[in-house]
């Protein structure tokens, strides 16, 4: 009896024993498996810390829009900061201006300085300058972009159809899309899952997203987003019809521009012509440049020129549209 009870204490301790070192053991796992959760947590911070500083210095540029409240000014300036911030020109915005001005202050004092009213016409012709310069500036980055983003959107939306049929909801695919894009579209998806972690409904973030994507295939891809949320369907069809329409419509425009670029080339020598001339006059025939400025015949002939030229490249593009 004494041996059978001695047994049975010998297997309680040994049960307890072992009990002891087991739980021991699921603790210090558990423990493992949430200081490496918490280190990849971590590490997710880090790595997502400067796309955010990023993300959140966009989205506060592009609130602070000088000028807004005017009546009239207020929706030029709010187009013209939201250019400027998507360009990036937000630091080197002084130097361009600058830059900008230095060459509109030197062609106004060039040709204002031939005039009867040297001051008047150097600062207006300065100002004039300024502008169309920055402007035509801001115009061919724009271009640049665009073009950019019309040669990725193809690829991204291949990458959120393929995200969407692994089962992924839509609202999770543009952080994962963005992390394989570079560019420009990269940063608008990231600004998109910003919006959309707070709680903002698509509908809303996919046309603020279509305002700061002038593209009319952008467009498009945020309308197919939106009534796919609205009203259902299939989504990755859709998608891959649009996709296989924007790489179609991309060939159909490089026919286009292959096409009409004698009339494109026509309508850059006719606008070189009048600039080119009036150079040459400035300084192999001065006496028939000041006529220009000075003489109200010369003054005269000086308008209808720049009337005409300025209708002929109108009619230019007019017939350049009616192709596309």
């Amino acid at each position: 009896m004494d041996a059978l009870l001695d047994l049975a204490t010998l297997l309680v301790f040994v049960c307890a024993l072992c009990a002891f070192y087991g739980v021991l053991g699921l603790n210090k796992r558990r423990q493992r498996a949430l200081l490496s959760a918490e280190r990849l947590a971590r590490m997710r911070r880090t790595a997502n810390a400067a796309d955010n500083s990023e993300i959140d210095s966009i989205l506060r540029d592009i609130q602070q829009v000088p000028l807004a409240s005017l009546p009239v000014i207020g929706s030029v300036m709010e187009w013209l900061w939201l250019s400027i911030t998507l360009l990036g020109w937000r630091k080197t915005l002084p130097l361009r201006l600058g830059m900008s001005a230095l060459a509109g202050v030197l062609l106004g004092i060039v040709l204002g300085g031939k005039t009867p009213v040297p001051f008047l016409a150097s600062a207006v012709l300065a100002v004039v300058f300024t502008v169309a310069g920055f402007l035509l500036m801001m115009r061919h980055a724009l271009g640049k972009q665009h073009k950019v983003l019309r040669h990725s959107l193809p690829e991204a939306i291949d990458a959120i159809n393929r995200t969407c049929r692994a089962g992924v909801p839509v609202s999770n695919s543009f952080i994962l899309v963005a992390g394989n894009l570079k560019g420009p579209l990269a940063t608008e998806f990231r600004i998109i899952d910003h919006w959309l972690r707070l709680g903002v409904p698509l509908r809303r973030v996919m046309q603020d997203s279509a305002r700061r994507v002038p593209l009319p295939e952008y467009r498009f891809f945020a309308v197919i987003l939106i009534i796919n949320q609205e009203s259902g369907g299939r989504l990755g069809e859709t998608l891959e019809r649009l996709s296989r329409t924007l790489r179609e419509r991309q060939e159909l425009q490089m026919k286009i521009l292959a096409k009409t670029s004698e009339a494109r080339a026509s309508a850059k020598i006719v606008a070189a012509l009048v600039p080119a001339m009036m150079l040459y006059m400035y300084f192999n025939a001065p006496a028939d440049f000041l006529f220009l400025f000075s003489d109200p015949t010369g003054t005269t002939v000086l308008a209808y020129i720049v009337t005409s030229v300025c209708l002929g490249l109108g009619i230019i593009q007019v017939m350049v549209r009616r192709v596309r």
